[in-house]
């Protein structure tokens, strides 16, 4: 019988986005983790996908416990530099990429904690916002002066175009890609930045390496996660507790994201001193 409720599980018969189940696990579920799915508080997963940490291990209210936890980084990284923002008196931009931090971490939370389709959105469309308020935030000045509405509106339309695609579509990669294609020029933007701000090249270059290196540790992990899981179920299996929580690379890569984008953040904010400093010197 468990057997047969555990297909209908996978297949899904409500909203469909269970019949595009992706499992970092594989086909090869344990039947004890899709029993505890089917008798947990949310009932049976909605998403597209499901990350490497059991289901419903901790908690039968919390369907990834340490995946939720661990956006305590996301969120709080967000609100501590909001704060920050406001204490030292910052454009509203840099409180507007704050926010957006924030909000993904609470999206991400939800999405977690329930592994419902809807949650899963508001966890990974704000990812593509997010990434468009820092593309506003860090645009070269000799362009976002000049035509402030067209960029507002390119960012915009970038993030509209793809948030639309996905929620048809519902193709994990496609978001992937696309957020990552914006994280890369993000990244390629602060490169400029650098060029053009030399009298404060070794601050800048400072900060985007640490950002650098918490995102990219973050994102090698997230791999690892997902590459490697089945062997990193193997691992938790066979070590207990507490050693087996330090394989939960998804945790770890909230931690990183978060820390990363956080220094990013500072580095435009550096970036903007660094503009009004040479204007008045000047």
């Amino acid at each position: 019988q468990l057997r047969v409720r555990s297909l209908l599980f996978c297949i899904g018969s409500e909203s469909g986005a269970a019949k595009t189940l992706w499992r970092a696990i594989g086909d090869a579920i344990p039947p004890e983790e899709i029993k505890r799915e089917l008798q947990s508080f949310w009932g049976r997963i909605t998403a597209t996908l499901d990350w490497c940490e059991e289901n419903y291990v901790v908690s039968s209210i919390v369907a990834e416990f340490w995946n939720t936890l661990s956006n305590i980084a996301i969120i709080g990284a967000g609100w501590y530099g909001y704060e920050k923002s406001r204490q030292y008196h910052l454009e509203s931009r840099f409180k507007l990429c704050y926010l957006a931090l924030m909000v993904v971490g609470i999206g991400s939370t939800l999405f977690h904690c329930t592994l419902y389709r809807s949650a899963q959105l508001m966890d990974e469309l704000p990812m593509i916002w997010c990434v468009s308020v820092f593309l506003y935030t860090i645009s070269p000045e000799a362009f976002s002066s000049k035509h402030p509405r067209l960029l507002m509106c390119l960012c915009a339309g970038y993030s509209l175009v793809i948030s639309v695609a996905y929620v048809y579509n519902k193709n994990a990669l496609f978001h992937e890609v696309c957020y990552g294609i914006g994280v890369g020029i993000v990244i390629l933007l602060c490169v400029v930045a650098i060029q053009k701000h030399r009298q404060a090249r070794s601050e800048l270059l400072y900060v985007l390496r640490i950002g650098l290196l918490w995102s990219g540790c973050a994102f090698v992990v997230w791999t690892i996660d997902n590459v490697f899981c089945r062997y990193l179920r193997m691992f938790r299996n066979r070590v207990g507790w507490p050693l087996e929580h330090l394989s939960q690379f998804h945790a770890f890569w909230h931690i990183g994201v978060g820390i990363g984008t956080y220094f990013f953040i500072v580095f435009a904010g550096m970036v903007s001193a660094a503009l009004w400093m040479s204007g008045s010197s000047s």
